[in-house]
């Protein structure tokens, strides 16, 4: 096929753009790395120097050499590289961070590492083209010049490997817990201090320490990160406990051993302390059940089970506050509301009033039986519930009551006015016939009044006389006193009989009569003569 002449003109116009877009690629790859980044001051990296250099693009890595990588592998936090080389130079160049943020200004700057590092480095940084290129090398002469260690490294790399190895001695030197590697088949390949330690105070006295080392703990059964707590006996018979973890390494398992003596002495006490607690509530009456900050069952005394109505297993399974008591409505043993809404709220109540305050209630219970229930809460957020079964005292209280009721029912029979004073001059009964004397009854607050009180009560409606005087001094008495009579008048006149005599449990009767005509006085002042 032949071409035109304008066919023939494009493809030679095609041809010519080929040739100079390769030509123009070409000389792009002369200038990549070590020619890219180049200035009049020469390239910005050089592979062929034994020294640290990092090109960053603001916070952006673009290139690093061998030695700068290095240093990154020595900072296996999170982060970026940017993040990671700070974090070194902020250990080696105390003051790096700050004269970074001048560079912009000085465009160039050069630091010293610090009096207490490892190895005298220098460190370098300057701006070229936008760029920052960082340089880190020996600062064993003046210059950056290259060094060689002799071990094929720089000396930049073999300073972050002697420090690096340095500071993992220290450590597995002075570590406090037990550390030791294992090969695949349970050989003991290497021990720190402590292991070596900790195994001559377990082997018999006179006993040479040889390699392979005796295996301490036996890990085979370690086969988790954390292995159940094990024991050692010691030589003088006594017994050391550690909690094992053991990382698994593939070729081998790396195996710390960390002390765990108190852990285990305060889960005893803990037991102990527990153990007797429960045994004295054992013997207590009153049904104790103590909940977390979970609500849930924790502990709790035989004397519940005995007024919950609940089995051993129910509450040995750690039921919620909320679950108890549903088990002993389920099971009729606990007051029935008028609608089981109504029952949810009281429950609710109960547990909010328990954890803010203390709840406190008296249970009437379908059996007859009357609980008194109360809730505290404790500081570290558990709730203490109590139960007492109180039908014993709620009987003699309404027996006491209703012997007052018929006591005051028998007095109210009486004509004589009646006044019973307590052993504190308190007054304590008074019946139907005093009230109509002196005009008051129980329901103008005169029930508890003292006797001071009620004697000028008794002097504002009766004439002047000593009699009311010796009525509150014979109430008041320390010794036992007998009994006297006395008449005098009221304020209207009339004749009143007074006798007060002492009765049983110190307290005191005052009796108080009307004269029925002016002849019983005449009677009385005889017979008082001739007594």
């Amino acid at each position: 096929m032949v071409m035109g002449t304008a066919e023939l003109t494009v493809f030679m116009q095609m041809l010519a753009a080929a040739v100079a877009a390769v030509a123009v690629g070409m000389l792009l790859l002369a200038l990549l790395p070590g020619h890219l980044f180049a200035s009049r001051d020469g390239p910005l990296f050089d592979d062929s120097r034994n020294e640290a250099v990092f090109i960053f693009d603001g916070e952006t890595m673009l290139d690093c050499s061998p030695e700068a990588r290095a240093i990154l592998a020595t900072r296996q936090g999170r982060g970026s590289p940017w993040q990671r080389l700070t974090e070194w130079l902020a250990l080696t160049f105390p003051t790096a961070e700050d004269r970074l943020r001048l560079l912009g200004q000085q465009g160039r700057l050069t630091l010293a590492s610090a009096e207490d590092a490892p190895q005298a480095l220098v460190m370098q940084a300057e701006l070229r083209g936008g760029l920052l290129r960082i340089t880190i090398s020996d600062a064993g002469g003046s210059e950056f010049k290259p060094g060689h260690s002799g071990t094929g490294l720089a000396p930049v790399s073999v300073a972050l490997l002697t420090d690096e190895v340095d500071g993992l001695r220290d450590v597995m030197l002075h570590a406090p817990w037990l550390c030791w590697r294992e090969r695949a088949g349970g050989q003991v390949s290497w021990a720190n201090a402590a292991y070596l330690l900790k195994l001559e105070d377990t082997l018999p006295e006179q006993t040479a320490i040889r390699w392979p080392l005796p295996r301490i703990f036996a890990t085979e059964t370690a086969d988790t990160r954390r292995s159940p707590r094990h024991s050692i006996e010691r030589r003088d018979g006594g017994r050391d406990w550690y909690d094992l973890t053991v990382v698994d390494l593939g070729t081998g398992r790396l195996c710390f051993a960390l002390p765990a003596d108190a852990a285990v002495r305060a889960e005893t006490m803990l037991n102990d302390f527990m153990q007797n607690l429960t045994r004295a509530f054992s013997h207590v009456p009153v049904g104790l059940a103590i909940f977390d900050r979970q609500r849930r069952l924790t502990m709790f005394n035989p004397a519940l089970t005995d007024l919950t109505g609940l089995p051993v297993e129910v509450l040995s399974s750690r039921p919620t506050l909320i679950g108890m008591l549903d088990a002993m409505r389920d099971r009729n043993l606990l007051p029935e509301p008028r609608d089981y809404r109504s029952w949810r709220r009281h429950l609710a109540g109960m547990e909010d009033a328990s954890t803010t305050g203390m709840y406190e209630d008296e249970w009437n219970m379908p059996g007859g039986q009357t609980y008194h229930v109360v809730g505290r809460p404790q500081p570290d957020g558990s709730l203490v519930l109590m139960i007492d079964d109180i039908s014993t005292e709620m009987t003699r209280v309404q027996r006491y009551r209703a012997d007052l009721d018929l006591g005051q029912a028998v007095i109210d029979t009486v004509d004589d006015a009646i006044a019973v004073f307590a052993p504190s001059g308190q007054l304590a009964m008074s019946n139907a016939a005093y009230g109509r004397l002196w005009g008051h009854d129980h329901g103008e607050g005169l029930e508890s009044a003292a006797v001071a009180d009620l004697v000028g009560f008794w002097q504002s409606r009766g004439a002047p006389s000593p009699i009311w005087q010796r009525i509150a001094d014979f109430v008041t008495r320390d010794d036992d006193s007998p009994a006297w009579e006395d008449v005098t008048r009221l304020s209207d006149g009339r004749l009143i009989f007074c006798e007060v005599k002492a009765i049983s449990g110190g307290a005191t009767l005052a009796t108080f009569r009307l004269a029925a005509d002016p002849g019983e006085m005449a009677t009385f002042t005889a017979l008082k003569r001739l007594a």
